[in-house]
């Protein structure tokens, strides 16, 4: 894993609202509906006619509390600026911060949930910078490279 600073970015794409119990239940699950759609109706490409550009990016945010609140996960790509947009698409502002990068390896959706997998087990030492729980991501590079899993920490290092 490595330590990032990110700027601010704005994605657009589709959105839902789950919890991680929720996701363990296949009867209540959501992200691969999402997932389904984003890529059956060719979200990816259609993005473009509302000025997106750069790699497929999957953002959790408005945390109801920590892992095991809500949240919503919108999946997308990133614009310059947040303009409005119609249903069913919705916009998201990252702020910047700090993130933790934890590179994906191995074939999807499986390298995702290993990585956040990772992700819980990393976080869940006593030494590590807490999470932020403001804006997390998966970011999928054009051209198939491995993804990776961005996680908000605490600037200050705390604990």
């Amino acid at each position: 894993m490595k330590l990032h600073r990110a700027e601010p970015r704005t994605i657009v794409g589709l959105a839902t609202r789950t919890t991680n119990a929720a996701e363990a239940d296949p009867s209540t699950a959501k992200i691969g509906q999402l997932w389904e759609q984003f890529g059956t109706e060719g979200w990816a490409q259609r993005l473009e006619k509302v000025g997106a550009f750069g790699p497929t990016v999957a953002v959790y945010s408005a945390y109801e509390s920590d892992g095991t609140g809500s949240y919503q996960l919108l999946v997308g790509r990133q614009v310059a600026r947040a303009r409005p947009v119609s249903i069913p698409l919705h916009v998201v502002a990252a702020p910047a911060g700090s993130y933790l990068a934890f590179r994906c390896s191995g074939p999807l959706p499986q390298a995702i949930i290993d990585g956040w997998r990772e992700v819980w087990a990393h976080f869940a030492r006593d030494t590590v910078p807490a999470r932020a729980y403001t804006a997390d991501f998966e970011i999928y590079p054009d051209g198939g490279g491995p993804p990776e899993i961005w996680v908000a920490v605490h600037e200050d290092g705390s604990v």
